[in-house]
């Protein structure tokens, strides 16, 4: 499968998150629930590593980042996200997480010096005014009108966490392969949030008796964890960070749709013209290699 066309599904898989976690977050277990997820993700990934026969061994000079990568991309991002959720309503979530291409186009320039061109900050800007747009109904106003309460504040950083992972797992992927790099860094992160499981153990039994959750949990494991997460860190090693991260704009737009099935918030008309920025913000940033300064990655 095309990596643009993963990144789609990766998307559109992520894009239930919110309102799936509010669904979860009635049990207020946020990192129980994370915890689940990714025991679902970390079982499958190791599996197709297996499969694979991608069990390297890992140089030592590698492991500190891969424990970034589980403690950003796994446990905080996620972890923040379901608590932050607890008080923060799936499309204020949505408005927030789609800064992410901002912060990782930032990030890529503190930490690497890597400078984007003007095409490419145009794109990314673009794409989050179309997220914005889509969200606020049209209404860019309304961006201005979120309050920073404890909530939004979590979910501001689990979008930073999530640039660091996209960011910093770049320089491993020159290294590993974005399957066992994605299943190393699961597993990982089930190292931290393990200790969650015995802080309530009556808010881990419930999760974990209740079929509804457990139906909610292994869906978000397998499909947004799993083939997400690596679908995205395949875009990593071929396009680079922001060119992958770009995508998370379509996030909401998915979002605005499961929310309507899942949670009955009604999506307004501005979705497609704001669906229609967004893919506009990812061609200029995506655009073909004859149309940049340096020459594009490669494509699987």
């Amino acid at each position: 499968m095309p990596i643009h066309l993963k990144l789609l599904f990766a998307s559109l898989f992520w894009g239930t998150t919110p309102s799936v976690g509010r669904i979860l977050a009635e049990y207020h277990a946020p990192f129980v629930a994370v915890f689940g997820r990714f025991l679902v993700a970390s079982l499958v990934l190791v599996g197709f590593c297996a499969v694979a026969r991608d069990l390297p061994r890992v140089p030592r000079k590698l492991w500190p980042r891969l424990v970034v990568l589980g403690a950003t991309g796994v446990f905080l991002h996620n972890g923040l996200m379901f608590k932050g959720l607890e008080s923060t309503e799936a499309t204020t979530a949505s408005i927030l997480l789609g800064l992410i291409a901002i912060q990782v186009l930032l990030l890529d320039l503190v930490l690497y010096r890597r400078r984007p061109d003007g095409l490419a900050v145009l794109g990314v800007l673009l794409g989050f005014l179309g997220t914005a747009f889509v969200i606020t109904g049209g209404d860019l106003r309304r961006v201005f009108e979120i309050g920073l309460g404890a909530g939004e504040a979590l979910i501001l950083l689990s979008g930073l966490c999530w640039a660091v992972y996209s960011v910093v797992g770049r320089e491993v992927l020159e290294s590993l392969s974005p399957l066992f790099v994605t299943a190393a860094a699961s597993c990982i992160g089930l190292v931290f949030l393990a200790p969650f499981l015995f802080a309530r153990p009556e808010v881990t039994l419930a999760v974990f008796s209740d079929p509804r959750a457990l139906l909610f949990v292994f869906l978000l494991g397998f499909v947004g964890s799993a083939l997400g997460f690596l679908w995205y860190y395949q875009a990593v090693e071929s396009y680079g960070a922001v060119n992958a991260a770009l995508y998370i704009n379509l996030v909401p737009i998915f979002g605005v749709v499961s929310a309507a099935i899942l949670v009955r918030e009604e999506p307004g008309p501005a979705v497609l013209l704001g669906g229609l920025m967004v893919f506009a913000g990812i061609t200029l940033v995506n655009r073909p290699a004859f149309l940049r300064p340096r020459v594009a990655a490669r494509e699987d």
